[in-house]
């Protein structure tokens, strides 16, 4: 599964013309009976040229024809055209080659590498996870090639498809189902990347955990007889001299039941999705490595499953982190941040990073504050928080910074503990998250994408089909390269 690009036309089972919303339809190229029946259809407005609009015109059987298939493909106006709205508009060739059912693509390229964008989304809106299916249907979507290439075209097509390779990784993580992948089967897979990607691993298993007094991570997990584990994985490849390591910290709850505070019924059926954050990082590391990016980068992710039981725990309880501070568990369901805490203090101390990058479905407020499409960004240096925000306007995965507004940070204190896991006086509850996180970083720089509206989808939408989306991959791993 490949973006192509080629200068010339190419044989597909499918050929997609982008076509903008203009006074006068422009199909050259086309044959003169595939012309025609545009045109009328253009002059009738059954097709107008809208954004993501599409219209497959009647195959003419013509044996000499490259394609089996010609459709039509809105893009707007052209004056209003971007990358948003090419991947927008992109995101239908997988509905198209599915109807048409065409294994082969071919695109032509609109301006600048647009072509390749819409390639990319529509790739990425071609997925499927069938695991469970005992009958699957439909053909594949193997190639689409950009027809008209630019001068950046090809470098930019391999670059999306690894991104891509990297994404339906992650997705393909995520949704797997938590009887499938608990904790022990979580660090398996990512021992599995770590050799693939002949990277050094470090696992500790709940008894290391133990000595070492990681009492954040070991509360979350103690209601479960799986787990808690914490993965380092050290991904090096010709870094400068001196240089100091970036650390990306995932959450990877392979299922949130919220312990004692109880999820509903209508929030607890997709908390296999509570990985996202260490599915994110490892996807991150696999398209380092498949790009070759030289530098050094620490992968840490904490793994745990927030059960129900006699040995779970309770709300009151206290307990100490990894670095000293004590901590009064206010709410069982506010698990995620208490994993990160002792995992951010760990890779802070072992490793003293320049950076730590930290992901994660963490509040349900983050909905709430930004909707499904935009991650919230809680960030403690300008600097990290600028290219971040430049990288996310560069390819298009929408972030939004929230403030770590101090009078609220002050209310993380406890009275009776160093901190609270949960605040009831402040329902800004994703800014409370990333306060929290912030008492485990002893000064590092922290970025912390909070993926609780972005890391999963229901109904899909453009570009992502219904369940995980496998969002910020690219955002990170285009951040890094420039701190």
């Amino acid at each position: 599964m490949h973006i192509k690009t080629s200068a010339k036309a190419v044989k597909a089972d499918l050929l997609v013309l982008p076509v903008y919303k203009t006074k006068k339809l422009n199909v050259s190229g086309l044959t003169k009976s595939h012309e025609l029946e545009a045109q009328q259809a253009f002059a009738r407005k059954i097709f107008k040229g809208d954004i993501g609009e599409t219209l497959i015109l009647h195959n003419h059987k013509d044996s000499k024809a490259l394609y089996k298939t010609v459709a039509l493909l809105g893009l707007g106006e052209e004056k209003d055209f971007n990358l948003h709205k090419a991947k927008e508009a992109g995101s239908k060739i997988a509905s198209v080659a599915s109807a048409s059912k065409s294994s082969t693509v071919a695109v032509s390229n609109p301006k600048q590498d647009y072509g390749v964008w819409m390639a990319f989304a529509g790739y990425l809106n071609s997925y499927k996870f069938t695991r469970y299916l005992s009958k699957k249907e439909g053909v594949a979507l193997n190639s689409i090639t950009v027809v008209g290439e630019n001068k950046n075209s090809s470098k930019l097509a391999k670059d999306l498809t690894n991104t891509k390779n990297a994404m339906f990784y992650t997705r393909d993580l995520v949704n797997t189902t938590s009887n499938e992948i608990g904790p022990k089967a979580m660090v398996e897979k990512a021992k599995k990347l770590a050799k693939q990607t002949k990277s050094r691993i470090t696992v500790l298993n709940r008894k290391q955990l133990e000595k070492m007094g990681m009492g954040s991570i070991l509360a979350v997990g103690q209601g479960s007889k799986d787990g808690p584990y914490m993965v380092t994985i050290e991904y090096k490849n010709s870094p400068e001299k001196g240089q100091k390591p970036i650390a990306i910290i995932g959450k990877g709850l392979t299922f949130d039941t919220g312990g004692i505070n109880l999820k509903p019924t209508g929030h607890i059926e997709t908390m296999k999705q509570d990985k996202a954050g260490a599915c994110t990082a490892l996807g991150i590391l696999k398209y380092l490595h498949e790009t070759g990016y030289k530098g050094h980068v620490i992968f840490a992710i904490g793994i745990a499953e927030n059960l129900i039981g006699s040995g779970a725990i309770r709300p009151g309880d206290i307990i100490k982190a990894y670095n000293g501070k004590t901590i009064e568990i206010t709410n069982t369901d506010a698990e995620g941040r208490m994993v990160l805490a002792d995992t951010i203090a760990y890779t802070q101390k072992k490793y003293s990073p320049s950076h730590i990058i930290s992901l994660s479905t963490l509040t349900g407020a983050a909905i709430i504050a930004l909707g499904s499409d935009i991650t919230a960004l809680l960030s403690t240096d300008k600097k990290l928080t600028l290219a971040v925000l430049e990288t996310a306007e560069e390819v298009d995965e929408p972030t939004w910074e929230l403030p770590m507004y101090e009078d609220y940070c002050k209310k993380t204190k406890g009275t009776v503990s160093d901190l609270l896991n949960f605040s009831k006086s402040i329902r800004a509850g994703t800014i409370m998250g990333g306060a929290f996180l912030r008492e485990f970083t002893s000064g590092t720089p922290l970025a912390h994408l909070d993926m609780g509206g972005t890391g999963w989808t229901d109904e899909g939408k453009p570009c992502y089909p219904s369940g995980a989306t496998g969002v910020n991959i690219m955002l990170v791993a285009k951040t890094i390269s420039k701190l």
